[in-house]
């Protein structure tokens, strides 16, 4: 083997010692993630037990309590989600049918109630496309794209939310990403399920796009305890992308908002 090639292709050792090294970041940002929300349910229990908190307050320290706990179990629930994720290979489970259109449905119907509260509309249109994979999985890749959209947007915004069945475009067929679909002709070509979420948000940097599907990225860190999140969202739509045998892209312009994309192989 020339130096060459050995340079362009990492060794087994390299590439495991990236992923244990990858693993014990991950571990390390759980564990940060998680002190915060624990140390504020210790500090208020502590003064609940201690009966150093006025009876009129007992309500409130309550309701904040419930939130951190709320908080953790999100995050408790994304990790586990992303584990799955990277412990299961493509292809590896049993995969069903399933209507995106039904999919998103409900997602929007979940959001109506926090988009009202946040003053933002979101709108839906969406074409019976069905896809073969985990109903479950796809509905929390739409979910955190959704919600995402509604939680980082302006008041008076709007989130369009769009589901199509679309041919693949030349780019894709030459990169490979979906070659079932890259036949010559039309009746050749089944196509790809197309999920589209637009928002009228404030938009990414553009240093900022090539880091926003990472695990634990926040664009806008002392925003984060203001509009709550775990930072795993995009890190679980992007992996659920690829386990359906798909990708996610953006575009996005400062002050003009966002649009994620996600296509999927259609079943």
């Amino acid at each position: 083997m020339s130096d060459a090639s050995s340079k362009a292709s990492p060794s087994r050792n390299e590439r495991l010692a990236w992923a244990e090294n990858l693993r014990r970041e991950f571990t390390a940002n759980v564990s940060h993630e998680m002190k915060t929300p624990l140390q504020v349910i210790s500090g208020y229990a502590e003064l609940m037990a201690n009966g150093l908190v006025p009876p009129d307050d007992m309500r409130k320290f309550a309701g904040l309590i419930y939130e951190e706990a709320q908080a953790m179990r999100a995050l408790i629930n994304d990790v586990l989600v992303l584990s799955h994720l990277d412990e299961t290979a493509p292809g590896a489970e049993t995969r069903n049918p399933v209507n995106l259109a039904s999919v998103a449905e409900r997602v929007v119907h979940r959001l109506e109630a926090p988009a009202r509260e946040a003053q933002v509309v979101v709108e839906l249109s969406a074409d019976p496309v069905e896809v073969l994979g985990n109903e479950t999985l796809l509905e929390q890749m739409i979910y955190n794209l959704v919600e995402n959209a509604v939680r980082y947007n302006e008041e008076g915004g709007t989130v369009r939310v769009s589901v199509r069945a679309e041919r693949p475009q030349a780019d894709q067929c030459e990169r490979g990403t979906l070659g079932k679909g890259c036949g010559d002709t039309e009746e050749e070509s089944p196509g790809e399920a197309v999920i589209r979420v637009a928002d009228t948000g404030p938009g990414i940097p553009v240093a900022a796009q090539e880091k926003i599907f990472e695990r634990f990225y926040r664009l806008d860190k002392s925003r984060s305890k203001e509009t709550g999140g775990t930072g795993l969202g995009l890190a679980i739509v992007k992996h659920a992308a690829l386990y359906h045998n798909g990708e996610v892209s953006l575009e996005s312009e400062e002050g003009r908002g966002t649009t994620f994309t996600v296509r999927l192989p259609l079943a």
